[in-house]
Order: structure tokens, then C-alpha cells, then sequence
């Protein structure tokens, strides 16, 4: 399992090495590292033979619509392709697609005795999301300069934004003051940062908010409706949780959407989304309070 994850990992990371560094000169680190990566969830049952239709298929049809997206001969295909990538995004995500045995790491575990419990996975087939979308279908950040912007325009808004949420949440009581270093700390962290929020702003920022963003950027107020879309169905994601998780991921959504319209970057997202999530997992209830709360 530790082989498994931490190939993924890093196939995840490597998705931002210089081009010099393809083996070969041609295949890119993070295609090695991610094949590397299934061969061993392969080998441990983490994914099971069907499983591999699955991500054939993803991975097709992210490159079908990156294509489509870029002029390609797919171009008349885009709308189609892009109502495609999502359902299918929105099936890893939930894991409805058959041929995958994600191990579990954390299990019901109380971080404060008034929080529910909280129970972790290690998500393969969500992980894929993230790594299909910015390899094939979305810019990343390719050079200093650009971390630069980015790291500024997220140092700007993380603030402003934490506060509005955890204002918001304090407000309707969903969380209290409880501030925690648990052992699981640097199990969730990583898990968080890769595995939950790369893969969560690749597809609501990287691919629906982008996709309605170009479609409608001519309109008056289209690149605002973008962004309110994406942060609903960002906030309709978050159902299991109760209707007022849907209203703090909501208003959540819209601060990740503001600072991915600020950069174009899912990079900017990414880094305010973890943000928020860990100042809630260190310093109040998490993941929410119980009913005694």
C-alpha cells in the first residue's frame, strides 16, 4: 500500500518536473511514475483487472476533450466530450466505477470528543482526476516567475476567505474552537493535499468553471456565472455532509473560483482550498461537531 500511494504521489508532484527530466527524452516522469503506481495497486488488489476499463477510459476521454478543447478534430465534439469528462469525474469521485479497493487509514476516529467521527481513504481512482486534468486537459505553472503571481494572489485571498468560511461555520454551529495536533496530522495532510484537493479543483475549477469561463467570457457577467456554477455544484457535492456543509462548501467554492479567475491557474485553487481545510482540521472541530455539540 505505501509503494502503491507513494508512486501515485509522486507521479502527482511530478507533474510539475521540467520536461528534461522524460525518461527517455520522451515519456514524462509522471507517466512512468503513474504506470509504475498501477502495477503495484495491481499487484496489492488496489485495483482489480476491471479497473483498468475504467481508467483506460478516463484517461481517454480527457485527452479526446483536452484535444477537442485545443482546435483539434474533436473541436465540433467539445460540448459532448466535456458533459462526458465530467460525468465520468463525477463517477470516480463517488466511486461508482467498478475495480477499485481503496484502502482505508483512518477509521472513525474521534479528534475531539464533541467532533463526529472521521473515517479516511486512500482514494485511487479519485487521485485520477487530478492527474488526467492537468496532464493532458489544463496549463500548469511551468516556470518561477509564475509560482511567484500565483503564490501572491493566494497569499492575498486565503485570508478573507478562511474567515468568511469559518465565520460562517462557527455561525451555524458546525464546528467550535478546538485547536489539535493529532498523530494522524501528516497522514491527512498529504492525503488532503493530493488526493482530496488536487483532485477536487481540477475538475470543478480546472474543468467546469474553465469550460464555461471560454463559452461565456464574451457575455456580461459570464465569467461570474462560471464561477458561481462551479462553486454550486462544488456545494451540492458536499451533500452526505448535510445542507449546512452545501452552504459553507459553497461559499468555500466561490473563494477557490475567485482566485482560479484571478490566475487561470488550478495551482492558486488548490493551495487556498488545502488552506482552508487545515486550518479546520488544526484549529477547530473536525470534521464537524456531533449532535451532543
Amino acid at each position: 500500500m505505501v509503494l502503491t500511494f507513494g508512486l501515485l504521489a509522486a507521479a502527482l508532484l511530478a507533474l510539475w518536473a521540467p520536461a528534461r527530466l522524460a525518461i527517455g527524452g520522451r515519456l514524462p516522469m509522471w507517466m512512468a511514475l503513474a504506470c509504475a503506481s498501477l502495477a503495484a495497486a495491481l499487484a496489492h488488489g488496489i485495483v482489480r483487472p476491471v479497473g483498468l476499463l475504467g481508467i483506460a477510459a478516463w484517461f481517454a476521454l480527457a485527452g479526446a476533450w483536452a484535444r477537442a478543447e485545443a482546435g483539434g478534430p474533436y473541436f465540433a465534439w467539445r460540448w459532448p466530450l466535456f458533459a462526458v469528462v465530467v460525468a465520468m469525474a463525477a463517477a470516480l469521485m463517488l466511486h461508482r466505477v467498478p475495480g477499485f479497493a481503496n484502502p482505508r487509514v483512518i477509521d472513525a476516529v474521534r479528534f475531539t470528543p464533541d467532533a463526529l467521527p472521521f473515517t479516511l481513504y486512500l482514494n485511487f481512482d479519485k487521485a485520477l482526476i487530478g492527474l488526467a486534468v492537468l496532464a493532458w486537459a489544463h496549463p500548469r505553472i511551468a516556470s518561477i516567475g509564475e509560482w511567484r503571481v500565483v503564490l501572491s494572489v493566494v497569499l492575498r485571498w486565503i485570508g478573507p476567505v478562511i474567515a468568511v468560511v469559518l465565520v460562517a461555520a462557527l455561525a451555524v454551529g458546525y464546528v467550535r474552537w478546538a485547536p489539535k495536533l493529532p498523530p494522524e496530522s501528516w497522514l491527512w495532510a498529504g492525503v488532503n493535499l493530493l488526493f482530496v484537493c488536487l483532485a477536487e479543483e481540477a475538475l470543478f475549477r480546472g474543468v467546469i468553471q474553465a469550460r464555461l469561463r471560454r463559452a461565456w467570457s464574451h457575455r456580461r457577467g459570464g465569467r461570474a456565472a462560471a464561477l458561481g456554477i462551479a462553486a454550486l455544484l462544488f456545494g451540492v457535492a458536499h451533500v452526505a455532509g448535510g445542507w449546512a456543509y452545501v452552504l459553507l462548501a459553497t461559499i468555500a467554492g466561490a473563494g477557490y473560483g475567485w482566485v482560479y479567475e484571478r490566475t487561470q491557474r488550478v495551482e492558486a485553487s488548490v493551495l487556498l482550498h488545502f488552506g482552508l481545510n487545515a486550518t479546520h482540521f488544526f484549529l477547530f472541530t473536525y470534521p464537524a461537531l456531533g449532535a451532543a455539540g
